[in-house]
């Protein structure tokens, strides 16, 4: 077995040599990548260094589960207005994301948002759909070592929320779409209302990134998680169900 990139390790090594460093000093993880003829295998260690040698040890990796949350507007963002003379609601510099996860400090999972756009779903373009796509496929291919797969929740407004999920699972390839999970949200009302759906509905989404196989892209809303390509919206009370195959 040998070192594939051994010019890099040797750097590092003499990094860790190097007199700034002769106290000890902690890594939180190294990859070593290795070759033994045949394939390519990437193995993590923690990595510590005492008395100038270096010491390689099994990687356990202790954070949490992590979610990325994609935020595009629709109504589950919409706030109150600023402006005291104003009277539509629009966009606040928080998403309800968010401010939904912030409230529960016991969650078992870390978190990152991204917003890619604050928009009502029907003003939605193919740019930012790209946009969406563009950021999935970079947080693929530079995701941490220990996420072998993503969880991503996109909250979205309701009108096109089943098109953009569609949109989505086109236009990643089956091997992007097999290191990933991705939940789709929204809400009838602003998480700024009382009775909003939107805590209920965020909260769905992030558990079905959990549960979910590689490669899902579903709709979580009404207490149900449906495959996109299954999903149908009932024009008379909004709800999304599962279209009947026949």
């Amino acid at each position: 077995v040998q070192c594939l990139d051994l010019a890099a390790y040797l750097r590092f090594a003499y990094l860790l040599r190097a007199p700034f460093f002769r106290s000890r000093l902690d890594f939180d993880a190294a990859v070593l990548t290795m070759h033994d003829g045949l394939q390519e295998t990437r193995t993590m260690y923690h990595v510590s260094s005492l008395s100038g040698g270096i010491v390689l040890s099994p990687y356990e990796d202790p954070k949490e589960d992590f979610v990325y949350v994609v935020t595009l507007g629709g109504t589950i963002d919409k706030d109150y207005p600023k402006l005291t003379s104003g009277y539509a609601f629009e966009f606040g510099d928080q998403s309800a994301a968010e401010r939904i996860l912030k409230a529960h400090p016991n969650l078992g999972i870390s978190y990152k948002i991204k917003s890619i756009c604050k928009k009502d779903s029907l003003e939605i373009t193919s740019d930012d759909r790209r946009d969406l796509v563009s950021y999935i496929i970079t947080t693929i291919k530079y995701r941490p070592i220990y996420l072998e797969l993503l969880r991503i929740v996109v909250t979205h407004g309701t009108d096109t929320m089943i098109e953009t999920a569609m949109y989505i699972k086109n236009s990643l390839s089956e091997e992007d779409r097999a290191r990933v999970v991705i939940a789709f949200t929204g809400a009838t009302k602003p998480e700024r209302f009382v009775d909003s759906d939107a805590s209920f509905n965020v909260g769905c989404a992030v558990a079905a990134t959990s549960c979910c196989k590689p490669g899902s892209v579903v709709i979580c809303m009404n207490g149900n998680v449906i495959p996109a390509e299954q999903c149908a919206r009932v024009e008379a009370t909004g709800r999304f169900v599962k279209r009947a195959i026949y």
